[in-house]
């Protein structure tokens, strides 16, 4: 079964492909582009990909909503759209120096635990206003973003302090001091990350 939070939509189709006879299938899709969708298959109870080209009759069973081939793409686009899966995409996107910082501050000790990992969650819901992301999208997430050298580390920093977004700003800086205060003691390389903040976003 598809994990519920990956499910952008469940749509019921009727699908033929070439000379085969048609079937009725209910798909909970979760990925698509615009000539396939992909997901869990009721009907086989294995992930599948379908042909758009292929489905001649879709609804939307949430709504009942009938769907014209042609429009199944957008349709899925918009739904993805309300999901937080769409909102992490976007961080990763448009603010992806806020996540290498986090991670930065968090690895910088040699190991994330599960502790920083939590902190690094909720920055996340905080950075993005959407209290429906888990710790397990951002595990996720995070764990599919190189770990940053302090160069890249400090590049990250300089970025966000250009943009000057002192609500960002605010927010990183506590993100970061909560991640170190999760240990008893403060390493080296954890305070010359946080005076280097300090300093860039002081500007």
């Amino acid at each position: 079964m598809a994990d519920p939070a990956e499910v952008i939509a469940k749509l019921h189709i009727l699908y033929q492909r070439g000379l085969e006879e048609p079937t009725e299938r209910d798909v909970s899709v979760t990925d698509f582009d615009p000539s396939t969708i992909s997901g869990h298959c009721h009907l086989r109870g294995q992930y599948r990909t379908f042909r758009i080209f292929d489905i001649s009759q879709c609804h939307d069973t949430a709504t009942g909503e009938i769907v014209e081939t042609e429009n199944i793409p957008k349709l899925l686009f918009d739904h993805y759209k309300k999901t937080p899966r769409y909102t992490l995409d976007v961080l990763h996107s448009n603010h992806l120096e806020a996540l290498q910082i986090l991670l930065y501050v968090g690895k910088s000790d040699g190991q994330l635990r599960a502790a920083e990992r939590k902190v690094i969650a909720a920055a996340c819901k905080v950075l993005t206003g959407d209290g429906r992301i888990t710790e397990e999208m951002v595990s996720e997430l995070i764990d599919s973003i190189n770990i940053p050298t302090i160069h890249s580390f400090k590049v990250a920093v300089g970025r966000v302090a250009k943009r000057g977004n002192p609500a960002m700003m605010k927010r990183l800086m506590i993100a970061c001091n909560t991640i170190i205060n999760t240990q008893k003691n403060i390493t080296a390389t954890e305070q010359e990350a946080l005076d280097y903040m300090a300093k860039r976003f002081a500007k």
